[in-house]
């Protein structure tokens, strides 16, 4: 008899932070008192969504993300099932030696390289950066190793707390299992700071093994 299970996984994207209009990707920088509202704006959200679940908790090992990560780890752990768990999977893109340039600096000393690398991500590396297509299976590996944890336990629901880039490859993964991302989704769509994205993970267990489906929801 075939076993099916239903996954509930919110992700998070951190709020505006510190240090100006910049390219961050690695580079740790704190959140501003606006982007921690922010964060808890999406926290209520979620919250009033869960009815009553528990979730396991996982943050980017950046503060931006796990700052806010812990304050709810350790004011609200009724919501949670376990400590909060840090996950590297989680960390943004590596830009390189650009990471942590102002965009205004980047733009007049390299605009035509930055131009290209937002029209060819998938091919076109910023130096000593992470490629992009590395980045994207580093967050997919993590994703499914995530389902198949929780279809080991009971647990069913999940918060991670990350950043744009990673939500748009994990979008991508849903929207295109085992394909890489198109480049518009991580230059035409918009992702504000703050911003939610929930997805249900449908599982069914054949011959031994989980089989997972995802489906986005844009809003809740």
């Amino acid at each position: 008899m075939t076993r099916t299970r239903k996954l509930t996984i919110y992700l998070m994207r951190h709020g505006h932070c510190e240090g100006g209009e910049l390219l961050r990707g690695r580079t740790d920088v704190p959140l501003s008192p606006a982007g921690l509202e922010q964060m808890w704006e999406a926290w209520r959200s979620i919250s009033d969504d869960i009815d009553g679940a528990r979730l396991t908790l996982l943050s980017s090992p950046l503060r931006r993300c796990t700052k806010f990560a812990q304050y709810i780890a350790d004011d609200m752990g009724e919501f949670f099932e376990m400590p909060l768990q840090i996950a590297p999977w989680l960390a943004e893109l590596n830009f390189g030696e650009w990471d942590g340039l102002p965009f205004a600096e980047l733009e007049a000393c390299h605009g035509d390289e930055l131009m290209a690398f937002w029209q060819d991500p998938l091919d076109i590396t910023p130096p000593a950066g992470e490629p992009v297509r590395e980045f994207h299976q580093r967050v997919v590996t993590g994703w499914h190793s995530l389902h198949q944890r929780m279809l080991k336990s009971d647990k069913d629901t999940a918060l991670l707390v990350t950043h744009g880039g990673v939500i748009r490859s994990l979008m991508s993964e849903v929207l295109c299992p085992d394909k890489l991302p198109a480049a518009g989704l991580f230059t035409a769509f918009d992702l504000p700071y703050g911003s939610i994205m929930k997805i249900s993970v449908f599982a069914s267990e054949i011959d031994g093994e989980w089989q997972c489906s995802g489906r986005l929801h844009w809003t809740f």
